[in-house]
C-alpha cells in the first residue's frame, strides 16, 4: 500500500462547529478550571489545540502592556517592541503571560501526537495525564523530556526499503522530532530535549541481524543529525537502560562506542537484557485485553511477512524445503509474541530509566498514557514507519510512504545522497539541466517544504547560467527553492534572469528592483529597518480597479531573492515563510475551514511612499488559480505601539469582537507553527525564489547591520 503523506503537519486539526462557538473554548481556556471544563466543551469543539491566547487580546491591541511608554503620537519610546531580536519565530506579544502555561505546552505536543485511531482516548484522559506530567518540570523550570524507542534497523526485505542504512525516510523524521522539542522551546524557556532510544540490539537476533549491521545503521542516523544541526536530539544505548554497569563498555559514553567495541560487549548486553524480569506480565493476556499490544502485535505478523520471508527461518532445517504456510504462520506468531516480550522489558527498562518523561511510541495508542502515539507521518497511517518503507516524490512534489514494491518500477528513478539509494521520485525532466550544469550541482529537499538547489563556490556557476524554465517549474512543485553555491549577479543580470520567469512589476517608487536595507529615513513603514514584520503578503497593499470599477488586491505571484549581505549568524533577520495550503488542508478541520471561508477580512495602513491609503476588505480563504489549493490571504495586526514606523490596522469583518480575538489568535497560531514553516538563515550571495500565492512570510528583527536584500516581483 502507497500512503501520500505530507512531511509537515499533524492528524490533529482544529475543529469546531461554528468559529462562535471556538470563542467560548478560548474563554475557559483563560481560566484556572479550563481542564475541568474541556470535557463538556468537546461535544462542540472537538479538538482547539491550535487556539492559542495572547498577553494583549486581539480586540485591545492598541492599548500596550504595562511597561511601555508612548510619545505623543503613540509610537514606543526607547527600543520598539517590533525591534527586540528575540529566539521564538513568534511576536512576543502572540505569546507570552498566558495564563495556563502547561496547557499551552500540551496543545503543542498534541499537534505531532497520532489521534485518528479509533480508541483514541487523548480528550477523555490522554490530556489530563499529559498535563499532570509536564506541569512536574514547568514547576521546577526545569527541562521537559521525551523519550522514543525506535531506529533499530532497516527492513531486511529488498520489497520494502533501498538498502541496510538510513535514507530520506529517517531523516524526515528526525527532523520532526527536532520541530517538536524547537516548538515546546520556543514557549517554554528551559526547552525540551527528545532522547531517542535504539532498540536495533532489542530485536536484532530475532530477525537474522548481525550487530555490526545495527552498530552502522546507528552511527548512520546520529550523523543525520549532526549533519542537519538536530540539536534538541540525543542519542541513548540499550546499555544506558540496564541497571548495572556492562562489562566490556570500554567506553564511559556509549555515543562513543567503537564498532570493535560495540561487537564485543554487544552479547553481554543482550544477556543483561534478556534477564530483566517482567514475570509480572502475561503477554497472551495483554494481547487479549490491550488494544494498544494487540495494534503492537499484529502490527508484527504483518511485517513479517515480507522481512522472513526468503530467510533460513522460512526454511525446513533438515531439508532446506520452504516451509508450508501454516508453518511459516506458526513461526511468525511465536516471533511476533516473543518480540512483543522484549518490548515490554524494553518499556520498563525505558520507564525506569526515564521515568518524567513523555514516552512517545512509533505504534498507536489509545493515547491516554503513559505512552503516547508520535504522528510518523502525517497523512500516513500508523504502521508507516521508515525502516520498513520508503520514501517517494510525485512529479507534483508531494511525498509517499510505502512499500518499494508498491510504486511501479518503470515510474521511477533512484535518488542518491552519500553515494547510496535516498529515494525514488517520480521521473520528471525538472531535474535535469544540462549535463556540464548537472554534474555541478546537487538537489536537497528543505524540511518542511521548499528544495535547495547547491553547487561548490569553486565551480565558478553564476545563477545567469540557471535554466529559469526548470526553477518555476521547480517553485511550483515546492513553493520556494534557495540557490547556495552561486555567482552572484549585477542589478541588470538579475532583472534579465527574473525576465525570464515571468513579468516583471515594477513600482512606481522604486522600479524592478526593492533594496531591502536599513533606511528609516525612506517611508515604507517597517521594511527598510531592523524591526521585525508581520507576517504577509507582497502586494497586500496593491490594487486595481477591476472590470467593475471595484479597487481590488493585485498582489505579484513569485519573489526572487539576492542577499547582496548577510546579517550576522546570531543578528536575527531570518525569512520565514508559512505554506498556508498546508495550514488549511492538515491543520484545521473541513468545517473549520468552511467557516474561515465564510469570513473577509479589512487591513489599513497609512499612505507611504510606495503604498497605502486604501481600507481593503479581502477574503480570508480563497483559491489558487494554478493549483486548485484552498490558501489563506492575512496580514498580521501590527498596532501602533510595537512599532516606530507606520502600523497595520486589521479586523475581521462583519464579527462580534469575541469572535474576531478567536480568529486572530487561530490565525497567530497557524502561521508561525513550526509545522508548516520553513525558517531561512541568509547567507551572503544567496538567492530565493519563492511563491507569494500560497505562502506567507515575515522576516524576525535583527541587530543593526548591514544587512542588504535585493527583491523582484514577477508575475
Amino acid at each position: 500500500m502507497v500512503i501520500a503523506l505530507n512531511i509537515n503537519q499533524s492528524s490533529a486539526k482544529t475543529d469546531g462547529c461554528s468559529i462562535l462557538k471556538a470563542v467560548s473554548c478560548i474563554s475557559c481556556f483563560r481560566t484556572a478550571n479550563y481542564l475541568h471544563t474541556l470535557p463538556q466543551l468537546h461535544n462542540s469543539v472537538c479538538s482547539f489545540s491550535l487556539l492559542m491566547v495572547v498577553c494583549v487580546p486581539p480586540q485591545d491591541f492598541t492599548r500596550p502592556p504595562a511597561g511601555i511608554k508612548l510619545d505623543a503620537n503613540g509610537k514606543p519610546l526607547g527600543v520598539a517592541p517590533a525591534a527586540v531580536v528575540q529566539r521564538s519565530h513568534r511576536p512576543w506579544w502572540f505569546t507570552s503571560d498566558q495564563p495556563d502555561r502547561v496547557a499551552r505546552l500540551v496543545d503543542i505536543v498534541s499537534h505531532y501526537l497520532f489521534l485518528d485511531g479509533k480508541d483514541n482516548q487523548f480528550e477523555a484522559c490522554g490530556r489530563q495525564y499529559l498535563y499532570d506530567l509536564l506541569s512536574r518540570p514547568v514547576h521546577d523550570k526545569k527541562q521537559i523530556e521525551f523519550v522514543f524507542p525506535g531506529f533499530p534497523f532497516k527492513s531486511p526485505s529488498t520489497q520494502k526499503v533501498l538498502g541496510r542504512l538510513p535514507d530520506m525516510g529517517e531523516e524526515l523524521l528526525l527532523h520532526r522530532l527536532e520541530a517538536l522539542a524547537c516548538a515546546i522551546h520556543d514557549e517554554y524557556k528551559p526547552g525540551a530535549v527528545v532522547r531517542i532510544v535504539s532498540d536495533g540490539i532489542v530485536y536484532g537476533e530475532l530477525l537474522g541481524q548481525t550487530d555490526t549491521s545495527v552498530y552502522h545503521y546507528n552511527a548512520e542516523f546520529r550523523r543525520i543529525c549532526a549533519e542537519n544541526r538536530l540539536k534538541h536530539l540525543t542519542f541513548v544505548r540499550l546499555a544506558d537502560l540496564l541497571p548495572r554497569e556492562c562489562p566490556g563498555v570500554a567506553s564511559s559514553d556509549s555515543n562513543e562506542m567503537t564498532l570493535e567495541e560495540y561487537i564485543h560487549a554487544a552479547p553481554i548486553i543482550h544477556s543483561q537484557f534478556l534477564a530483566h524480569d517482567i514475570s509480572h506480565c502475561n503477554v497472551e493476556e495483554n494481547i487479549k485485553s490491550d488494544s494498544g499490544v494487540l495494534r503492537t502485535y499484529r502490527g508484527y505478523l504483518k511485517f513479517l511477512e515480507l522481512d522472513l520471508d526468503g530467510t533460513s527461518l522460512m526454511l525446513d532445517r533438515h531439508d532446506g524445503n520452504p516451509l508450508s504456510g501454516k508453518q511459516r504462520d506458526k513461526i511468525r506468531r511465536q516471533i511476533a509474541k516473543q518480540m512483543i516480550i522484549r518490548g515490554t522489558k524494553f518499556s520498563d527498562l525505558v520507564r525506569t530509566k526515564f521515568p518524567s518523561a513523555v514516552r512517545l511510541s512509533c505504534h498507536e495508542h489509545p493515547n491516554k498514557g503513559p505512552k503516547f502515539a508520535l504522528n510518523l507521518f502525517p497523512g500516513s497511517r500508523m504502521s508507516a514507519t521508515p525502516w520498513h518503507n520508503v520514501i517517494y516524490e510525485a512529479a507534483d512534489g508531494s511525498l509517499r510512504i510505502g512499500h518499494l514494491r508498491s510504486f511501479e518500477k518503470d515510474d521511477y528513478e533512484v535518488v542518491s545522497k552519500h553515494g547510496r539509494p535516498y529515494y525514488i521520485r517520480e521521473k520528471s525532466t525538472a531535474y535535469s539541466f544540462e549535463p556540464q550544469l548537472d554534474a555541478q550541482i546537487s538537489f536537497t529537499r528543505n524540511f518542511p517544504f521548499g528544495l535547495t538547489i547547491s553547487c561548490a563556490p569553486s565551480a565558478g556557476v553564476s545563477f545567469d547560467d540557471l535554466p529559469m524554465n526548470k526553477l518555476r517549474k521547480l517553485t511550483a512543485m515546492h513553493s520556494c527553492i534557495l540557490l547556495r553555491g552561486f555567482s552572484q549577479v549585477d542589478r541588470d543580470g538579475m532583472i534579465k534572469k527574473s525576465e525570464e520567469l515571468g513579468p516583471i512589476l515594477r513600482w512606481p517608487a522604486y522600479g524592478a528592483i526593492f533594496e531591502l536595507k536599513e533606511n528609516p529615513d525612506w517611508d515604507v513603514n517597517s521594511s527598510l529597518t531592523c524591526e521585525a514584520m508581520p507576517m504577509h503578503y507582497d502586494g497586500v497593499f496593491k490594487t486595481k480597479t477591476d472590470e467593475h470599477g471595484k479597487v481590488v488586491n493585485d498582489p505579484p505571484q513569485i519573489q526572487v531573492f539576492q542577499c547582496i549581505q548577510a546579517p550576522g549568524n546570531e543578528g536575527g533577520g531570518q525569512t520565514i515563510l508559512t505554506n498556508t495550503a498546508d495550514i488549511l488542508r492538515y491543520g484545521v478541520s473541513a468545517s473549520l475551514n468552511q467557516s474561515l471561508s465564510l469570513k473577509t477580512w479589512t487591513v489599513f495602513t497609512p499612505q507611504n511612499t510606495v503604498f497605502g491609503g486604501d481600507h481593503l476588505k479581502l477574503p480570508l480563504v480563497t483559491k489558487n488559480e494554478l493549483t486548485g489549493n484552498d490558501i489563506l490571504r492575512w496580514h498580521d495586526p501590527w498596532p501602533q505601539w510595537v512599532t516606530k514606523f507606520k502600523a497595520t490596522k486589521v479586523g475581521i469583518s462583519e464579527s462580534s469582537r469575541e469572535e474576531e480575538a478567536t480568529i486572530i489568535e487561530l490565525l497567530s497560531d497557524l502561521l508561525y507553527d513550526r509545522r508548516f514553516c520553513f525558517v531561512h538563515t541568509w547567507e551572503t550571495g544567496d538567492f530565493l525564489i519563492a511563491d507569494n500565492i500560497e505562502l506567507l512570510h515575515t522576516r524576525t528583527a535583527f541587530l543593526p547591520s548591514p544587512r542588504e536584500l535585493w527583491r523582484i516581483h514577477v508575475n
